[in-house]
């Protein structure tokens, strides 16, 4: 038990001075430094679709219309690229122009591309898993809300099911952590944002990787308590 707490706390620790230091920073991919080469064809453009993802050509009322190939939508993680001294990402709107900072971009990607299925199942194993980790979260918090309602809250099994649930909490980051970062290692294979750098960012889960670790910690805290309390009460 007193192993478990040094464990614990000392994970603890770890988690809080990362999020504090913000090591998301210090951990993701370096920023591109974007280079104008002169070719339009990666430039962000507004117009046709690219002939990469074009299936067929229908004709139209008002002309001919392009289809689009069978795609999967996928959400992105970005930052601006750095493009030198006094340049910045902006829309130039008179009044209303002002800098852009962009920090999530949705794409569609041609699901005939290499990666795109890994990527899809990856995605669906992802939500099954963090599905699976709520469900045994609301299970056992529902089972720890009747047993303090009864009044048993300082006894082992309750400080368990707090530890459980830390624990559980803590396997939802971890596992959402791991696929934004496998995630945005494909998706660097599979496009390019031009003046966008594709970034892994592991969001709140830092602060619910603390929330689960503090609960862990917390349940411990209870068992050392009631371990005390008998050995005083053997002690009299």
């Amino acid at each position: 038990m007193k192993n478990k707490l040094k464990i614990y706390s000392i994970l603890l620790a770890v988690a809080f001075l990362a999020e504090l230091l913000d090591i998301n920073s210090l951990l993701e991919h370096k920023t591109v430094i974007y280079e104008d080469t002169g070719k339009e064809e990666k430039a962000l453009t507004i117009g046709p679709l690219p002939k990469e993802c074009t299936a067929r050509t229908i004709k139209a009322v008002d002309g001919m219309l392009a289809l689009m190939k069978p795609y999967r939508p996928f959400e992105v993680n970005v930052k601006s690229c750095r493009f030198g001294r006094e340049k910045y990402l902006g829309y130039n709107a008179g009044e209303k122009s002002c800098v852009m900072h962009i920090k999530k971009a949705e794409v569609m990607i041609p699901t005939e591309r290499e990666y795109v299925p890994t990527l899809y199942y990856i995605q669906i194993i992802n939500i099954i898993l963090l599905g699976v980790f709520a469900l045994f979260i609301i299970v056992i918090g529902w089972n720890l809300i009747v047993s303090v309602y009864k009044g048993e809250v300082f006894v082992a099994n309750v400080a368990r099911q707090v530890e459980l649930v830390g624990g559980l909490i803590c396997g939802m980051s971890l596992v959402n952590i791991t696929y934004g970062y496998i995630s945005s290692i494909i998706l660097k294979k599979l496009i390019d944002l031009s003046y966008l750098n594709i970034s892994w960012d592991y969001g709140n889960n830092g602060i619910y990787l603390i929330l689960g670790l503090t609960l862990m910690v917390f349940s411990q805290i209870i068992l050392r308590g009631k371990e005390l309390q008998e050995e005083q009460e053997l002690t009299i």
